[in-house]
């Protein structure tokens, strides 16, 4: 039975890193992605992996096997595309939804967030400035789903539009998450060619 899944998003462009495929670049001697997926194994029943085309679910196939592809059906629609393919893939009630630029990520903070969403329309985590983490987060399938779907019909590409929608979205703070992470190394992301020869010390 699935009872957690997990969306790892993989189709961005990296932009920042001159349109190199984010997901392949080696942290440490191997892919990030491959990174985000051990930590991951530890905590879900499913890995779903998101990309936005065929010819990236190509590449991204050799270190991603036995996992769940799903494609963007929606293009220049940046994030929600993924999310919302991975919604309809999951077989979860609860589900986290993570890019897969975080080589970082930490297994007590991703139990603690399904742990606070049980019963809730999901846990969102939210910085001391403000500022919230859509993600690194968990999600109740089904009301992210109609809600993705619907932001996505309206127009709505901003990652919180969906999410501002639910009714019932417990917000976790940092000092919580600092108990588990102290210096919060779950939410760093590789956006640079600089983050990159730092990860790799």
């Amino acid at each position: 039975m699935i009872n957690t899944s997990t969306i790892i998003l993989a189709g961005g462009l990296g932009k920042r890193l001159g349109y190199k495929e984010k997901a392949l670049i080696p942290i440490n001697g191997k892919p990030i992605i491959e990174h985000t997926i051990e930590v991951l194994e530890e905590v879900v029943d499913e890995i779903i992996v998101s990309v936005r085309d065929d010819r990236q679910k190509q590449l991204l196939e050799e270190c991603t096997t036995g996992r769940i592809i799903v494609v963007d059906k929606y293009v220049d629609v940046g994030p929600l595309a993924g999310i919302l393919e991975g919604l309809k893939a999951a077989g979860g009630e609860y589900v986290f939804v993570v890019a897969c630029d975080m080589p970082l990520l930490n297994v007590g903070v991703v139990e603690l967030l399904f742990k606070r969403a049980q019963g809730h329309d999901g846990a969102l985590p939210v910085g001391d400035d403000g500022i919230y983490e859509p993600l690194h987060a968990v999600y109740r399938t089904g009301p992210m789903l109609g809600r993705t779907e619907k932001s996505i019909e309206q127009g709505e590409r901003f990652i919180l539009a969906p999410i501002f929608d639910l009714e019932d979205m417990v917000l976790i703070e940092m000092d919580e998450i600092r108990e588990l992470d102290p210096e919060l190394k779950t939410f760093l992301n590789v956006n640079t060619l600089e983050d990159i020869e730092k990860y790799n010390i």
